[in-house]
């Protein structure tokens, strides 16, 4: 199958379910027809209209075509862009080689060994891994919930794995400074929806959990909540139904919040395996974590493309990226 607009426009107007077992399929079917992520990337922002990266203009007009990809020029501010400019796969020189590092991913290797597998160097290994983490970070907006809300919070240490010191001044300052806990704002139904969301320091807030219950929950919703004094505020002034959770409380079961505390001990113990994660890029791997658990269906060949096709959503994945790693400690 050659990358052709009737092609595209083929799997564009495919149905629903259509599109269900296209994804279940799609690594094999990139495979067989020699299609890179690059393409799909490509077929991804197709979808939708042209926009320019540097002013978010859509009066866009097409001036070309370089290395058999389409260039634009925006009418506005003049910029020239390759179609896929700041998406998932922008400057990737071995951009054939990410669906393979998707699958190393899945299998939960290290970075080590997917750079090793792969063929690439250890440092572009760390790139691409949070590169397709922090396309993902787009799904976490459209996250709401139905029936019975399990509200929590988690507490992790503080980190700076990984950092590099310039000076043994710089070194010893940071060892001394006592930093406060980081703040997850947890929350689940009985439906599979699920959010871990990097809130702050200390303690989740009362208004951090009012927003998150504002653009999450409706009416229709019972909350479960923990006695603690930011839940009971956030929680009394939402319209939704509540339930007070206490550790006495008898004769109401199904209101609790042991899904949402099963999922804390899942997440605890999934991240064992990286050996701590540096509190900058905490988030990124919340969403992974979420994203294993709602979109993915613990089957690695159909997961491979399930994966690809969420980190290609975000036409800006790549500024996502850039202003994560730019962030200092």
């Amino acid at each position: 199958m050659e990358y052709t607009i009737e092609n595209i426009e083929k799997i564009l107007a495919l149905s629903k379910e259509g599109k269900r077992e296209f994804l279940d399929n799609l690594y094999e079917f990139l495979n067989e027809n020699k299609l890179t992520a690059l393409d799909y990337q490509r077929i991804k922002i197709l979808s939708t209209a042209p926009i320019c990266p540097r002013c978010d203009c859509e009066y866009i007009t097409k001036a070309g075509v370089s290395d058999g990809r389409q260039v634009y020029k925006c009418k506005k501010c003049g910029y020239r862009f390759r179609e896929t400019a700041k998406s998932l796969v922008y400057y990737s020189h071995k951009y054939y080689l990410l669906m393979d590092y998707i699958k190393c991913m899945l299998e939960g290797k290290s970075l080590r060994a997917c750079a090793r597998e792969v063929g690439i160097s250890l440092p572009t290994s760390f790139k691409w891994r949070h590169k397709i983490l922090s396309a993902i970070q787009g799904l976490e907006g459209g996250i709401s919930f139905s029936g019975i809300t399990e509200t929590d919070e988690l507490l992790l240490q503080y980190s700076e794995k990984g950092r590099k010191f310039k000076t043994l001044e710089e070194k010893e300052k940071a060892m001394n400074t006592v930093h406060p806990n980081v703040a997850v704002l947890v929350m689940t139904d009985r439906e599979g929806n699920l959010l871990f969301k990097h809130i702050g320091e200390n303690r989740v807030q009362n208004s951090q959990i009012k927003e998150e219950l504002k653009r999450r929950v409706s009416e229709k919703n019972l909350i479960c909540f923990k006695p603690n004094d930011e839940f009971i505020q956030a929680v009394i002034e939402s319209p939704s139904k509540k339930v007070l959770v206490r550790r006495k409380t008898k004769g109401l079961a199904v209101y609790s919040l042991k899904v949402a505390e099963k999922k804390i001990t899942d997440l605890l113990v999934w991240m064992m395996r990286f050996r701590g994660v540096a509190t900058k890029y905490l988030q990124n791997y919340l969403m992974w974590f979420v994203v294993m658990n709602k979109y993915l269906k613990a089957n690695v060949e159909s997961d491979i493309g399930r994966l690809l096709n969420l980190s290609s959503h975000d036409r800006w994945a790549w500024e996502r990226y850039f202003r994560l790693i730019k962030l200092k400690y």
